[in-house]
């Protein structure tokens, strides 16, 4: 037999004097408070399923770990993306030459979506800089 948890079925709502707008998410505590209401009011003669409470706490820490490590990921996306910013100065003014035999000094740097530099260099033409062989 499988288990629903509908907290409006069970008149849950989040604890505040002010108003509320409705959520299609569950907090942490949302969860606990639902889990702990579940548990004052089953019944005594058929009590739920201990592996059932185990394992919807258990999604539920996993969920929480996802949440957090993509949180972890979003920062360590945007510091990326400012050293890439950062580097791409070092570019400007410095002689280079790429795979393909062209070369000149970098005169503009450009960042690409995917944090990509593009090099304009003094002689018009463009480089990537993951196709630099050499720079001086």
């Amino acid at each position: 037999m499988s288990t629903v948890f509908d907290p409006a079925a069970l008149g849950l709502r989040a604890a505040s004097t002010s108003v509320n707008t409705p959520s299609d998410t569950l907090t942490q505590g949302d969860f606990l408070t639902l889990l702990i209401t579940q548990l004052k009011n089953q019944d005594p003669l058929s009590p739920l399923d201990n592996e059932a409470f185990v394992a919807q706490l258990a999604q539920f820490s996993t969920v929480s770990g996802i949440t957090s490590t993509n949180d972890k990921l979003d920062s360590l996306a945007q510091l990326t993306a400012s050293n890439v910013r950062t580097g791409a100065l070092q570019w400007i003014g410095r002689s280079v030459e790429g795979t393909d035999g062209s070369g000149g000094t970098v005169a503009s740097v450009s960042i690409g979506d995917d944090s990509s530099l593009t090099l304009t260099l003094d002689t018009g033409a463009t480089l990537a800089a993951g196709t630099v062989k050499r720079m001086s």
